[in-house]
């Protein structure tokens, strides 16, 4: 995996903070400004599709919310942010004859009826944003957003998906067992009142509370489409070192996540679920999963 494919894991977190964090400010911006899109249309948003080398990213709006390229749940705060953040751009000068190469392509549905399209691009130095028509090209902006524009229309359909793999805690999970090839094995489950570990009374309660609260909101890092990185995917072809099982009340069937060694010097895991899905999680998080509470006193 190169440099940059390395690095690419983590841009859809790194960008969500990004506009979160400027999102959430207050402004005193007074100046009066020309946005490129019309609020009241934004409001009726059903559909995106954005271009970009090799990849096509459909984000469409249906009745269970926002989809990914027509099979994945998307991540629907992100894609609200994304709404957001259209609605504050604004328009700066115009170039009527545009002779530049462009990056990609962009089309906005409304109302799931008329779609509206333009090409994007940006400078050699990435630091300038431009929306291009028939028209010409209207350089564009959002002030106080410290990256690219046209950057959030070049994300990875991966990186637009829900990374939500299992939402548990105490109250809900009634057995999880860790198989391990590295370290010990363990099992909690709840009998009676409430849990032992591999058949025990555990000596600290709040531990294994603790432990259990882990997979509350449990997201990945990143969920990872096979032939997105090959040092992965030949990661994928070895034996799990670990198997996590969950049985949680909530879901018929259990939750079972496969976890693979890492090489040398990455600070992640890739993970599979019991669909076959792939994702990565932090090295960190992963040692929290496997240890057993008891031995964590």
């Amino acid at each position: 995996m190169s440099k940059t494919a390395k690095y690419s894991i983590a841009i859809a977190v790194l960008l969500a903070a990004n506009l979160w964090l400027f999102l959430g400010s207050s402004s005193s911006y007074q100046k009066t400004v020309e946005r490129y899109f019309d609020s009241s249309d934004l409001e009726g948003v059903s559909g995106f599709e954005f271009v970009f080398g090799t990849d096509t990213v459909r984000i469409t709006l249906t009745g269970e919310g926002w989809i990914v390229n027509d099979t994945y749940k998307a991540d629907q705060n992100f894609v609200n942010t994304l709404i957001s953040v259209l609605e504050r751009v604004e328009v700066g000068g115009v170039i009527e004859n545009w002779d530049s190469n462009v990056l990609g392509k962009v089309e906005v549905e409304f109302d799931f009826n008329s779609r509206y399209r333009f090409d994007f691009a940006s400078n050699p130095n990435k630091t300038r944003s431009y929306f291009i028509t028939e028209n010409g090209a209207r350089e564009v902006s959002v002030p106080g957003y410290r990256d690219n524009v046209v950057d959030i229309f070049m994300l990875h359909p991966d990186q637009w998906r829900d990374r939500l793999v299992f939402d548990g805690s105490w109250r809900t999970i009634q057995k999880l067992k860790v198989e391990n090839s590295k370290d010990d094995d363990f099992e909690i489950s709840f009998v009676d009142k409430f849990f032992l570990v591999n058949g025990e009374q555990p000596s600290d309660s709040s531990a294994v509370v603790d432990y259990l609260n882990q997979f509350q909101q449990f997201q990945a890092n990143e969920m990872i489409s096979p032939g997105r990185f090959e040092e992965l995917d030949s990661i994928s072809s070895t034996e799990p070192f670990a198997i996590v099982t969950i049985n949680d009340i909530k879901s018929d069937d259990p939750i079972r996540l496969e976890v693979f060694a890492s090489k040398p010097g990455q600070s992640y895991h890739l993970v599979k679920d019991q669909d076959g899905q792939g994702m990565v999680i932090g090295a960190g998080r992963v040692r929290q999963i496997l240890s057993n509470p008891e031995r964590l006193n």
